[in-house]
């Protein structure tokens, strides 16, 4: 079943319900006016555009139908023309080029898509992605021995990652390798010598540090593209750059950066270019989770890159990989349920995790701390990342989740919250770890297991110069009251005109007031509810995750949704998500 959004309540459940405070967007009627002159829209949609940005009458069309043409040239990216000429001398040579990864969905991504592309231009290349647990994220000195152990080579290029990597690249250097770094992480300064180093963050082209890792690695391709045809190379005209849109989109939605400026340009066009996608390894992963007609942001964001990730956390990224470059279809579909089952044995553990570390935050009193640390040593440290995200929504704090090893470490992730900065927190902690990096959102960290009292102070006392208490109410964004509005196929078509939704450009919430429950709710699963609903002569069908009968308000509800399609075996039908309800005033 492809649902188009994805539920926060799922995760927050009673406890948001609880102190939920309902927000309305406010806007200029005049600007919304002024767009609605123009265009054929629903005020709703109208609204929606002028209190996200798109406040002229003019900018609307762009916005709905964004083009490949709207892209930026590659050539704004630092380092570009210096990366460009180096690679095409490579290929003049005969060398050989080791393209070096990440281990998650954006560094599965970006390396498939390098390494096939460099590829159908002739070049002899390789690809190695270390391994989370065994090598630890970027270039490390122990994970480029390895690589260069299984692979010779004269150029490196890594992938989302290499900013930081002072020392192994020194090494890499010291060996006579070159290395090309593109990457989008923030940089410290001094920051790894490299050849070349293609980082967004580096340059002073603003719109372009949105990209992700894959979106770099796509201009680094676009960029060889158009130097190649410039020099009359023929291998350049046998390239089709679109090819690439598929899995920069599906990274960019997986690696949760802005879906804005040109982030939306390569998700809108790769969702399409994945209906027809010549990745067959992608091809059996669409299939196994539904169909390529109904792939949205939200498909690629909670089905697809789930299933490519579960291969780094439980065990070797190179599975997800290998299922990317495969060319046979059948055999793709093998590899492609070996990764469905990993990502079952994922949530699994994750639940576990979940489980054991809202058990051990609770057992203390949460209000009296600002920012969250946990640990165990039974923890695996494949899954904390995402156990960390669920616990920073759930308690809506910033929160660090450790695993200690027998060694005396301990190595952790962070998740941040709207309106902080996890990065800075941690800088400001810098005395107590051995190392960490990141952004605002999300990091990584390592530190003495004798440092977590002093660690956990720190953060907590950091996290509190940045936050206030009104950060830490969970607040539901309405994006708009419906008031006339008919919720049907006309509507919605409108509403996906908006997409591609995700971080930066997140679903509309919308909300009726005095909806009145038609029928007997229908339970679903222990804990999810089907029901329909009677607003302003309108029967609409409605579902709401993780709610119970007791939820259910008395009387007249107002009710707080995002509208979607449900498509479920072939058939496909128009309902409200429920967010949130609550008596109608």
């Amino acid at each position: 079943m492809f649902m188009a959004s994805f539920n926060e309540a799922f995760f927050l459940g009673e406890r948001m319900r609880e102190s939920l405070k309902w927000s309305s967007v406010k806007v200029d009627s005049e600007a919304v006016d002024a767009v609605l002159a123009k265009n054929n829209l629903p005020y709703a949609i109208a609204h929606i555009l002028v209190s996200r940005g798109i406040d002229q009458a003019d900018k609307v069309e762009s916005f709905l139908a964004p083009r490949l043409a709207g892209l930026s040239d590659p050539f704004l990216l630092p380092d570009m023309a210096e990366a460009v000429a180096r690679i095409w001398k490579a290929k003049d040579q005969n060398e050989h080029i080791l393209i070096y990864g990440d281990y998650d969905v954006d560094g599965v991504c970006s390396t498939a898509l390098l390494t096939r592309m460099l590829r159908r231009l002739g070049m002899h290349v390789d690809a190695f992605i270390p391994e989370r647990i065994g090598d630890g994220y970027g270039v490390t000195i122990h994970a480029l021995e390895r690589a260069l152990k299984m692979h010779s080579a004269t150029l490196i290029i890594t992938v989302d990652c290499g900013t930081n990597s002072i020392e192994a690249l020194k090494q890499a250097n010291q060996q006579g390798v070159d290395v090309i770094v593109t990457d989008h992480h923030e940089p410290t300064f001094p920051y790894a010598e490299a050849l070349a180093c293609i980082n967004p963050k580096l340059g002073t082209y603003s719109d372009l540090t949105i990209l992700c890792g894959a979106g770099v690695a796509f201009k680094l391709v676009h960029a060889l593209l158009k130097q190649g045809r410039n020099e009359d190379r023929k291998e350049a005209d046998q390239v089709d750059l679109r090819e690439g849109l598929d899995l920069v989109a599906l990274a960019t939605v997986a690696d949760m950066v802005p879906l804005i400026k040109e982030n939306r340009i390569l998700v809108n066009n790769g969702l399409k270019q994945m209906k027809q996608t010549v990745w067959k390894g992608l091809s059996a992963l669409i299939q196994l989770v539904g169909d390529k007609s109904a792939v949205t942001s939200s498909v690629c964001g909670f089905q697809l890159g789930p299933r490519i990730n579960a291969a780094g956390r439980m065990g070797s990224p190179m599975k997800a990989f290998d299922l990317l470059m495969m060319d046979n279809l059948e055999v793709s579909r093998k590899q492609a349920s070996i990764l469905d089952q990993l990502n079952r044995d994922r949530r699994n553990l994750e639940k576990r995790v979940y489980d054991e570390a809202i058990k051990q935050i609770e057992a203390y009193d949460v209000s009296e701390k600002i920012g969250i640390v946990a640990s165990s040593s039974a923890w695996h440290l494949g899954v904390i990342g995402i156990v960390a995200a669920k616990v920073s929504r759930y308690f809506n704090r910033p929160s660090i989740l450790l695993v200690e090893d027998t060694d005396g470490m301990c190595k952790g992730s962070g998740r941040g919250i709207q309106g902080f900065d996890l990065l800075k927190a941690l800088q400001a902690c810098e005395s107590q770890l051995k190392a960490y990096g990141g952004h605002r959102m999300a990091a990584g960290l390592s530190l003495l297991a004798s440092q977590q009292d002093v660690f956990s102070h720190a953060f907590n006392e950091a996290c509190a110069t940045q936050l206030k208490d009104k950060n830490l109410i969970h607040e539901l964004i309405i994006d708009a009251w419906l008031d006339e509005e008919t919720l049907d196929d006309l509507f919605y078509q409108y509403l996906v005109q908006l997409a591609p939704f995700g971080e930066g450009f997140r679903e509309p919430i919308f909300a009726i007031s005095g909806a009145r429950l038609q029928g007997v709710p229908v339970v679903m699963g222990g804990s999810h509810l089907r029901f329909k609903l009677d607003w302003k002569e309108q029967s609409l069908s409605v579902v709401a995750f993780n709610f119970s009968l007791d939820d259910l308000p008395v009387g007249c509800l107002d009710v707080a949704f995002t509208f979607e399609e449900n498509v479920w075996k072939g058939q496909s039908n128009l309902q409200l998500n429920v967010q949130a309800m609550k008596p109608a005033l």
